[in-house]
């Protein structure tokens, strides 16, 4: 009897040992699915390596995406100077041609002709005020184009002062993560 009894003991004590590792198994693979998830979560907070390394990239598309953008304004710059010089330059054809053409028959009488040369002042005049407006459209362009330059010196300073900034803080976080790591060493020695 004692032999049973022992081994209904000893078979008790298996299965509730078998429970307790059965329990412990299910409690290990809810922490090992929750540390997986926790390390997802810090898998995707990228480092500071990822982060100056995207920095950088941005930094170079934008200097590129400024490029085209720069270079796409000049193209359209030109072609507006071309297509008003081209507009000036038929005006002045048409002028021109008008002025050969009705010269013949203004020469022939004195009414013609003075009424000829009075269009020809009245055209004069027209070419004066032109230029006037042009003279005066040209002096805000460049007024424009100094306030501009002087908004863009002052935007390069505060460019200046923002990296110089930015690598003191750099400076300084490094500066923090040593500290932490010899804190970190000395906490645990």
């Amino acid at each position: 009897m004692r032999g049973q009894e022992h081994n209904e003991l000893i078979e008790q004590q298996y299965k509730a040992d078998r429970e307790k590792l059965q329990k412990i198994r299910l409690l290990l693979a809810r922490r090992n699915r929750e540390i997986a998830v926790l390390q997802r979560k810090i898998d995707e907070v990228p480092s500071r390596a990822e982060l100056t390394q995207y920095q950088k990239r941005f930094v170079e598309l934008y200097n590129q995406v400024a490029a085209t953008h720069k270079e796409t304004k000049q193209f359209f710059t030109l072609y507006n100077t071309l297509d008003d010089k081209k507009v000036y330059l038929e005006k002045e054809v048409n002028l021109l041609n008008s002025i050969h053409d009705n010269f013949q028959q203004a020469m022939a009488a004195t009414a013609s002709r003075d009424q000829f040369l009075r269009q020809m002042e009245q055209i004069v005049e027209g070419i004066k005020q032109n230029r006037m407006k042009l003279e005066k459209k040209k002096q805000e362009n460049k007024m424009r184009r100094d306030q501009l330059n002087d908004e863009y010196l002052e935007l390069l300073e505060k460019q200046r002062l923002y990296f110089k900034t930015v690598k003191e803080f750099k400076e300084e976080c490094h500066i923090n993560e040593m500290l932490l790591t010899k804190m970190r060493t000395k906490g645990a020695s």
